[in-house]
């Protein structure tokens, strides 16, 4: 994550989304049936690094990707797991305390996660809520 940017802007999560949401059901729920705007995701592609495993998370091809960024209001659905995509990469980055790290930690085989790699398992919900568990776990001492 962008330190400087996120010092100037606390409220926000990676850059742009407002950190309110991911505390928030009902103002969570309220954004992703509005539809989030392109530009949050393209926010999440370029906090992260990670626009290659978003695309595929999201089931769409890197091009696809790209004009879904220009989108003023993507759908519920999509709104729905870029939401929940940014939740993890922002708990990741959190954790990790370090872009670079997080980023190792989210293409590497996890134990805990089935020897699967973090960024593989976004493609679900499921999967999404169970790397934010290890992550929770992780944060308190359970797992390394």
């Amino acid at each position: 994550m962008n330190q400087n940017n996120s010092q100037l802007c606390p409220d926000m999560v990676l850059d742009c989304i407002p950190g309110n949401l991911f505390a928030d059901h009902l103002a969570f729920i309220q954004a992703v049936r509005a539809g989030i705007p392109g530009h949050w995701l393209a926010s999440v592609i370029q906090s992260s690094g990670a626009g290659e495993g978003i695309a595929k998370a999201l089931g769409v091809a890197p091009k696809k990707l790209e004009a879904m960024c220009r989108i003023e209001a993507l759908d519920t659905r999509t709104s729905e797991a870029v939401m929940e995509i940014a939740r993890v990469i922002s708990s990741c980055f959190a954790v990790w305390e370090s872009p670079v790290l997080a980023d190792q930690w989210l293409k590497r085989e996890v134990p805990a996660l089935g020897n699967e790699s973090p960024i593989n398992l976004l493609d679900t919900h499921e999967g999404r809520s169970w790397v934010m568990d290890v992550l929770r776990k992780i944060e308190d001492g359970q797992f390394s």
